[in-house]
């Protein structure tokens, strides 16, 4: 097996920054039914996989009451996030849909003041003695690929959405 002849399948997924290029140049249609497939997936399937993780790990390590904790702090993400979800789809969206600008709208259209629940469930699972387990291995995984997909969604909103926004508010 010639490892050098060997077809890269990473080269045919386009990478971040080309991505970001073509949603910059993309209709705002477009972009927005991005992002709300975007929050239908992190609703209804990385959540909903990240919570079935937590039980199961809950369920193996019950003298673990730490687990119950970090699970509790990402129900409460995960409130805080559908929240925030409903404001961008019901609100947000359609103004940069609309391309009209509301004067009275506060400027504070922002990811800045955002909690770091994710990172901080991370960095205590890992803290934890059950971490060596393949299955809290696993959920650490799921929770820091959705970190970096909820990082990948907000560029797009802040410099995308909230930027034409800010620039109609003017």
């Amino acid at each position: 097996m010639d490892i050098e002849n060997q077809p890269n399948v990473h080269s045919s997924q386009p990478n971040k920054v080309v991505q970001r290029a073509r949603l910059l140049n993309a209709s705002p249609a477009i972009v927005v039914d991005r992002l709300k497939a975007s929050h239908w997936r992190f609703e209804n399937v990385v959540i909903p996989k990240i919570e079935q993780s937590f039980v199961g790990l809950m369920k193996i390590f019950p003298d673990n009451p730490s687990l119950a904790v970090l699970f509790k702090v990402f129900i409460k993400f995960e409130l805080a996030m559908r929240f925030h979800i409903s404001i961008e789809e019901d609100i947000i969206f359609k103004e940069y849909l609309s391309q009209n600008s509301k004067e009275n709208a506060s400027d504070s259209i922002s990811h800045e003041d955002e909690e770091p629940f994710l990172s901080e469930i991370i960095y205590l699972l890992k803290k934890e003695k059950c971490s060596v387990n393949p299955f809290c291995r696993i959920l650490i995984q799921q929770l820091e690929k959705f970190e970096l997909e909820l990082e990948e969604h907000a560029w797009i909103e802040e410099n995308i959405i909230y930027k034409k926004i800010r620039e109609q508010r003017k």
